[in-house]
C-alpha cells in the first residue's frame, strides 16, 4: 500500500503543539485546536495532559474572552523551573496526603 504525499508529510499533534508553545505566547484550547486541526475544536486538554506527564512544563493562566466575557485557560510553556514548581504546586499538582502514615 502506497502512502500518499500527504501522510509523509504529517507532524503528530502533540509534537507540533509542543513546537508552538516553545516559540512563545499563551493559546487557549481553541486557538491551539485551529492551529492544530484547522477547526476551532476542544481536545486538545488531552495532549497537553500527556505532556505534561512525560516532563514538558506546561502551565496555564486564566484569559477573559473579549467577545463573551468567559475566564477560559490559556496554556503556554513555562521556561523557569521555579515558577513552573510554584505554578504546579498552588494548583493542586502535588498532593500529598498529610499525618501518620498508615499501615
Amino acid at each position: 500500500m502506497k502512502k500518499s504525499y500527504k501522510q509523509d508529510k504529517l507532524i503528530p499533534q502533540d509534537k507540533l503543539m509542543l513546537e508552538i508553545l516553545a516559540r512563545g505566547g499563551a493559546f487557549t484550547e481553541l486557538e491551539l485546536g485551529k492551529i492544530l486541526i484547522g477547526e476551532r475544536k476542544r481536545g486538545i486538554r488531552s495532549l497537553i495532559s500527556n505532556a505534561r506527564k512525560n516532563g514538558f512544563m506546561i502551565a496555564d493562566k486564566l484569559k477573559q474572552n473579549k467577545k463573551t466575557g468567559r475566564l477560559n485557560k490559556s496554556y503556554y510553556l513555562e521556561t523557569n523551573e521555579l515558577k513552573y514548581i510554584v505554578w504546579a504546586r498552588k494548583n493542586g499538582m502535588f498532593n500529598f496526603k498529610v499525618g501518620a502514615p498508615k499501615y
